[in-house]
């Protein structure tokens, strides 16, 4: 790795979610720079006190409290700049992370980085499928995922307590497609129990189906969720996931995912062989009840699903990653 820069990192974001997987990011971030250069973390909003206990700071740029000079990270498209502390913070280095799939968004944030700054932001994409998506140069960032809570889970799971299928995300109806609850009535209806994180969004249709659990986001860590899991079950509604971090934290477990079709994690998924991508809902269901029958596939799976997520995230993808913050 070379010479660490002792000029800091000024990472800013919209840090008002725990549980969005866009800001968990840029926090493993810092931890990995640790001792190797400096991380402040900035957001733009009143940050929620569960950040506020982890260092993040509001920029209120009337105190002098600001991200000033050094490395300059936005942390997405999402985050909303402000021109008032924008002009003033003169950085030496502007990089713009692109990881959520809204191009009119990147081209009006590029437009706004520059006039403000005077710079062009170097990109970071979070998969190679969104940037081939928009076009531009950049560099290719996975998302950085601390694998040890999820490798020590045993890719076999205990027998004789029913097979379970299951998905984590945010407890808004968008992360969860329309045709979900009708599959997962007919998986519960077939035998297969169902837990469903961040679901309480569809208590509505699901909430007194026996077999199904719906859980608020956070209810339990990921770890221990994925361990209660037999299978990932995960496809969106209209918010496409531009890389899907949840998914690979699921493969780091074990488990055999099956997904759909639209996100930055098809590229690393080989149907048939680490997991299984899917177009429809009896292709979802084909699928899922197949690995339901058929233990010994189900763990082949699951142990190359591990591979890639290793690959994709241990210690050595990470090395690679951090060399972009110390040249």
């Amino acid at each position: 790795m070379n010479k660490p820069d002792l000029s800091p990192l000024h990472v800013v974001a919209q840090f008002d979610n725990p549980y969005t997987g866009a800001e968990r990011r840029l926090l493993e971030l810092r931890d990995q720079l640790v001792g190797i250069r400096a991380v402040h973390l900035w957001s733009v909003v009143p940050p929620h006190p569960t950040f506020q206990g982890l260092g993040v700071r509001p920029i209120r740029p009337f105190a002098r409290e600001a991200p000033f000079g050094g490395m300059l990270l936005i942390g997405g498209v999402h985050v909303r700049l402000d021109a008032l502390w924008l002009r003033n913070v003169k950085p030496q280095r502007l990089v713009l992370s692109y990881n959520l799939p809204s191009h009119d968004a990147l081209f009006a944030m590029i437009e706004q980085l520059r006039e403000a700054t005077g710079m062009d932001p170097e990109l970071l994409f979070v998969s190679r499928a969104l940037q081939w998506t928009v076009g531009l140069p950049g560099t290719i960032e996975h998302s950085l995922i601390p694998l040890d809570s999820f490798l020590k889970i045993p890719v076999t799971r205990p027998a004789g307590r029913g097979f379970t299928v299951g998905r984590l995300s945010r407890d808004v109806p968008e992360k969860h497609d329309p045709l979900d609850p009708a599959l997962y009535r007919q998986l519960a209806a077939n035998g297969l129990r169902v837990r469903l994180m961040g679901a309480t969004c569809l208590a509505a249709e699901l909430g007194n189906e026996p077999g199904i659990e719906l859980l608020p986001e956070g209810a339990e860590t990921a770890s221990a969720f994925l361990q209660s899991l037999d299978l990932m079950f995960y496809r969106t509604g209209i918010m496409p996931e531009a890389y899907g971090r949840v998914i690979f934290e699921a493969m780091a477990t074990g488990l055999p995912v099956v997904t759909s079709n639209h996100g930055g994690y098809t590229e690393f998924i080989e149907p048939g062989r680490n997991g299984f991508i899917v177009n429809s809902q009896e292709e979802a269901f084909n699928a899922i009840t197949l690995l339901a029958r058929d233990s010994t596939f189900r763990q082949t799976i699951g142990t190359r699903a591990r591979e890639v997520a290793i690959a994709l995230h241990g210690p050595d993808a990470v090395r690679a990653s951090l060399e972009f913050y110390t040249r």
